[in-house]
């Protein structure tokens, strides 16, 4: 069982602290903007080392030990049926940043909002 997670656009001021809880971000209202292009992030992620199409235009990723992921690209969001450790899912990110700069990680399971730093940070608090 995975960790899913969402990869988004919103735009917030660079004095916000992260993480942005579930109260202060509701998906429904927050401005999420959409991707500039959607076939840019495809071509982005499958041109990392593990990447390949998967089923109905998905893209598998597996990366070190038994790390794998499935993206779906959105045109609001990119889901992540994610299997990856904190890392492999932050080097993903991180690449992404690239042409996304607005990036940000959607915690399904708290509604939490973070940047690299603060998903970092989560993953590695104690129990």
């Amino acid at each position: 069982m995975g960790y899913d997670v969402e990869l988004i656009q919103v735009a917030i001021g660079k004095e916000c602290p992260f993480p942005i809880t579930a109260e202060h971000f509701d998906r429904g209202e927050a401005g999420i903007e959409p991707f500039e292009s959607v076939e840019a992030i495809r071509a982005s992620l499958l041109s990392l080392e593990g990447s390949r199409e998967g089923p109905d235009e998905t893209i598998d990723y597996l990366g070190q030990g038994l790390n794998h992921a499935r993206f779906q690209v959105r045109p609001k969001a990119i889901h992540v049926e994610n299997d990856l450790n904190a890392a492999e899912l932050l080097k993903i990110y991180k690449h992404l940043l690239a042409i996304c700069p607005r990036l940000l990680i959607h915690d399904l399971q708290s509604g939490q909002l973070h940047d690299a730093a603060s998903f970092a940070d989560w993953w590695t608090r104690p129990l």
